[in-house]
């Protein structure tokens, strides 16, 4: 019986995860923390976790206590770091059992910590809010930092940040949030606060501005091979994405397709309709931001472009463009001159947002 594959589903190249993890801990010559957050950005989380632990990154980075309990259950007994805080009190419980390392990011979380722990000592790393505007301590706020490290029971062993804006074209936003973190831990340093390894680098900084590395970066994206803007190290497309074709059909001069009926074909078109849509992340264009009109004039400006290069997918090198929308489950694809026939599997790209989809995984 031959083996049946999925409709659609995303193809990971093990070998190219190996690689890039590699590539980058020689690259960064400092610690590394392999961040796996998003189910190892879409690749695995357990692939991810691999990849990163044999090319000897020194801690694992996850986002949500549910991958935290994942991957111990999974065997890996490296240090690992809970990247936001916790907030139930059963969950805290169980991580403090996994020996996971903590995020500190607020006085009434240091609280919560202390009265849930019950004397047990807390594995910690500090969050410094530098311009991101999201977990941390503000960092202006010295006298806060220097009460958390005051506390009794915790173990500090980190302190960090994140960059906003890693990025940018221009050292620019990057170089204040830096200036900010270096001139508070200095400050806490000097009031003799055991804060442990700085890092505040993510892929991008840890990548194209060396200065931000400090004592450990954290990265993560990166290890897929898709980074923007292109990385100063070569790195291998870690994924690609393979849709199947599930029928063939001749549309003909007027014929309308989709909901609203608003394409109407200007030509004979042999279509292929292919197990591929929104649903998939296909196709896909982040909304607008309701409170920055810079964010709007980039919205608009990416439907311009796509109106001008419509979505399309790849059968052996050749580009099939699309015909009429993108559906939620299956999409039209033009296929005139090729001889491609259902069962036949083309080539899309992979989704900015990958969902959780059917994965697949080859060693290359």
């Amino acid at each position: 019986m031959a083996e049946s594959r999925p409709e659609s589903y995303l193809e990971v190249s093990l070998g190219a995860l190996r690689e890039n993890a590699k590539a980058i801990v020689e690259y960064v010559q400092v610690p590394v923390i392999g961040v796996v957050k998003c189910d190892g950005y879409g690749m695995s989380l357990e692939a991810a976790a691999r990849a990163w632990v044999e090319a000897g990154a020194f801690m694992l980075g996850v986002s949500t206590p549910r991958e935290a309990q994942h991957l111990r259950r999974a065997g890996f007994d490296q240090p690992m770091l809970l990247m936001a805080p916790v907030a139930d009190e059963g969950l805290f419980t169980q991580l403090l059992e996994l020996d996971v390392v903590f995020t500190l990011s607020s006085p009434e979380n240091a609280q919560n910590y202390l009265r849930w722990s019950e004397g047990k000592p807390v594995r910690v790393h500090v969050a410094v809010d530098t311009g991101m505007g999201r977990f941390g301590i503000p960092w202006e706020n010295t006298q806060a930092l220097k009460e958390l490290y005051a506390q009794k029971g915790f173990s500090f062993e980190g302190i960090f940040s994140h960059f906003a804006k890693a990025f940018e074209g221009a050292y620019t936003i990057t170089k204040t949030q830096l200036e900010r973190f270096l001139q508070v831990t200095e400050a806490l340093r000097a009031a003799g606060c055991p804060i442990g390894i700085r890092h505040i680098a993510n892929s991008n900084a840890a990548l194209r501005f060396p200065q931000t590395r400090l004592d450990a970066v954290r990265v993560g994206s990166a290890l897929t091979g898709r980074l923007f803007p292109k990385p100063p190290i070569p790195l291998r497309p870690a994924a690609r994405y393979l849709a199947q074709v599930v029928e063939c059909k001749t549309l003909q001069k007027g014929d309308t397709t989709g909901y609203a009926a608003v394409c109407r074909v200007q030509k004979t078109t042999r279509a292929a309709i292919v197990a591929v849509g929104s649903e998939n992340g296909y196709g896909y264009v982040g909304g607008p931001d309701n409170y920055l009109l810079r964010d709007m004039v980039y919205y608009f400006r990416e439907l311009f472009r796509l109106s001008r290069k419509l979505p399309g997918v790849t059968y052996q090198g050749k580009r099939l463009p699309l015909v009429g929308r993108v559906g939620n489950q299956y999409t039209l694809f033009d296929a005139s001159g090729t001889d491609i026939h259902p069962g036949d599997y083309v080539e899309a790209q992979v989704p900015t947002v990958i969902p959780r989809t059917n994965l697949a995984f080859v060693e290359e």
